[in-house]
Order: C-alpha cells, then structure tokens, then sequence
C-alpha cells in the first residue's frame, strides 16, 4: 500500500486489520427528494434496490468486524437539478442517525479541492513574493528553498525539473510519506507542517521520471506552495485553510465541510470505528491530501460546481479533468482525480481513506449531451475493499 489516505480502488486495494471499539444502536433515516428524483429517473425500485446493495456490503463489514460498534453511511445521488436521492444507514454516533448532512472525514476527496485552489490561484495570476509568476510550469525550486536533491534545483544539469503540474498529477517521483515516512518522525503522533516540509525537502525523487506514483507528499507540498502565493489585490500569501474557506467552498456554496480538527460550525459530525491503527491522523500529517471533513449534500454541491463551471474556468477545469499522467492502459489521473474514457462518456472519480473514515465519489459526464450524474459514499469505518464496487453499482442502477 503506498498511501493511506486513499486511492482509486484499481490497481489499489487497501487491506486493514480489525482493532476494537465501543457497539452502537442501528437506525435507519432516509431522504427522499421526490421533484429532482423524478428528474433523475430515481424510483422506488431502484431505491429498494439500492437498500439490497448496500444492505449487502453492511452485512459484509459486520461479519468482518463483529465486536466492532455496526458503521454508518450515506450516500447521494446528484446530478445538474442537485441532489436527487439520498439515504442515511444507522447511526452516525450513539443516539444521531446518519443523514444527508452529517459530517464524515473524506480523506483524499480532498486532493480535489486542493487542485481546485491551486488551478484558481495560477488562473488568477498569482505571484510568488518576489514577482515570480504562480504557474503549472513553475520549479519547486523557486518556491522552496533547500531542496537540493530535486530535479531542476541545480541549474544547467538539464533535468526536467519538479513543478506545480507535476505534484499535481502526482508525476514528481518525490517518496510518498505515508508509506516511507522520515525517520525522525512519529507517524502515531502529531507533527507540525514546518516540520514535515523541512523533512520532504531532504527526499531522492525515485523511480523512472515523470510516471505516475500515488503519493500524499505532492499534495501536501501543494497545499505549502499556495501559501507562498500571493493573489492579484492581496497583501501577500494566505494560509491553505484559509483560501478554501474565503475562496473555494463559498463557490459551491459548501456550509458542512470543514477541516480535520476544524469542522464548519454546528456541524454534526460521524464517529469513526477504527479497524486499524490510528497512524497519520493528525491535522498537519493530513494537510492538502485529506484534511477535509464534509457531508454528502456538500459533495453534491461541489461536483455540481465544478461540472457547471462555477468552480473554475474552462481552462483550469480542462487540466483538473485531463489526462495529466498514464495510470493504467485505461486510466490516467489527472489533478485529483482518476480519469477514464469511455465512449462518449468520461468517468472521473477518487476514493479517500484516513483511519476511522472511508469515501468515494465518481462522476460520470456526457460531454455531448452536457449531462452528468454523480453517486457519492461516506462511511465512518475503515472499508478494506469494495466502495469503489458498491459506488459504481450505485451509479449504474442510478444510471438505468
């Protein structure tokens, strides 16, 4: 496993051990949308149909785990009227059912809103403090200082050097910290980003250049290059968090999602059954590749925003969805999410995994007829294997 934070589930199945918790009561909440859910095609058959498969996979997760507390989910099904079907499976937390706007960590969902962030601070036209221009293009090495081993950091050695584009589409060959981390570090414990970013910056890129590798490491130094950036009209660079907060969330109108360690006020938030170790859950370990927390209703909201261009411009829009780095035959990555071409039809999607917390969320868009569904699922349980399956069989009975 080279990342624990999440992966498309092809190629990257994640395997965890049970550990041990407290039992929780069951209780079922649904949400129905009758107007939009006529508009999606979203029956009663197919809502019972839905129970049956998610019945199944919960069933599943109990029988792995049986002295663990039973898991919550949610999932949502929107398209471009909003979401149009959604349902709560038992309790979030002792005596709080699971709803649509109940608050769960979506580990590397995240990684979308930091591309979001960076494309819109390049569109912007940012600029590093001394005028440098803030582009895809740009080395790491004139945003950071000591990184000596990277390519690009010594001038006239010809090497294509580590750039915004290729943390994004995870190209950099720089080590995944979350499978290799530093060995002065405590991956049980806390540790603050200064820290982490002094430690990334003595790395060895590896492997063949410029392919495709997992990692948690380039989003992280995205998240530490936004806050080199400074916008058009600002006084100088603001803090990651803040930018999604003042810039980012507001687009899609997100009020449930938040941060690990900072959720959004009076949100109501799941509580996680760890099957594992708690190892790399702390809020700096996290930042830029899952430090977000957020419900279904507002990952309906922000896949909205970002098919109806709210979110960025055509352009910024074309990378985040482009095919920006080969994963398989049939799969490439483009800047946070998993890309696949289908016909007519592209499928995007990203899983995400932090302890105690597992999501997935795929798009599926028909650029010729400009329509696209989205099927979204949060589970405040660490999921070996099967959301990516059970997503994608939502999306197809949605789909039917």
């Amino acid at each position: 496993m080279s990342g624990i934070f999440g992966k498309n589930a092809r190629g990257e199945p994640l395997r965890l051990r049970p550990g041990a918790a407290l039992w929780a009561t069951v209780l079922v909440l649904c949400l129905v949308l009758p107007g939009h859910a006529r508009a999606a095609g979203w029956s009663e058959e197919k809502a019972a149909k839905a129970d049956a498969v998610i019945a199944s996979f919960l069933a599943q997760l109990d029988r792995e785990a049986p002295d663990l507390p039973k898991a919550s989910l949610v999932f949502g099904v929107a398209t471009g009227y909003g979401l149009v079907a959604a349902k709560g499976y038992r309790e979030a937390a002792p005596g709080v059912p699971a709803t649509v706007h109940t608050v769960y960590h979506v580990g590397s969902l995240a990684k979308q809103f930091t591309a979001a962030a960076v494309l819109d601070l390049v569109d912007r036209r940012a600029a590093l403090r001394d005028g440098t221009p803030f582009t895809l293009d740009l080395a790491l090495s004139r945003i950071f200082s000591g990184v000596k081993h990277w390519p690009g950091a010594v001038a006239n050695q010809g090497e294509q050097p580590v750039t915004l584009r290729s943390l994004l589409t995870m190209t950099s060959n720089l080590p995944n910290f979350t499978r290799l981390p530093p060995p002065s570090t405590d991956p049980w414990g806390a540790i603050a980003a200064s820290d982490l970013l002094s430690e990334i910056k003595r790395f060895r890129p590896s492997g063949w250049p410029n392919t495709f590798e997992y990692s948690n490491t380039s989003y992280f130094l995205l998240a530490e290059a936004m806050e080199e950036a400074v916008p058009p009209g600002d006084s100088g660079p603001t803090p990651h968090r803040a930018y999604l907060r003042r810039v980012i969330f507001p687009r899609a109108h997100l009020e449930e999602t938040g941060f690990v360690g900072d959720p959004a006020p009076s949100s109501i938030a799941a509580v996680a059954i760890h099957r594992r170790d708690r190892v790399f859950d702390q809020p700096d370990w996290l930042k830029g590749s899952a430090d977000i927390v957020s419900s279904v209703s507002d990952l309906a909201a922000w896949n909205g925003a970002l098919m109806d261009g709210r979110m960025l411009s055509d352009g910024p829009r074309a990378e985040m969805f482009g095919e920006g780095a080969r994963v398989t035959p049939e799969i490439y990555y483009g800047m946070g999410w998993f890309i696949e071409r289908r016909g007519r039809e592209d499928v995007y999607s990203h899983s995400g995994f932090v302890p105690g917390f597992t999501s997935y969320n795929v798009i599926a868009a028909d650029a010729a007829a400009s329509t696209w569904i989205s099927v979204t699922v949060l589970v405040n349980t660490d999921v070996p294997e099967g959301m990516d399956a059970l997503a994608r069989d939502l999306l197809q009975l949605a789909q039917e």
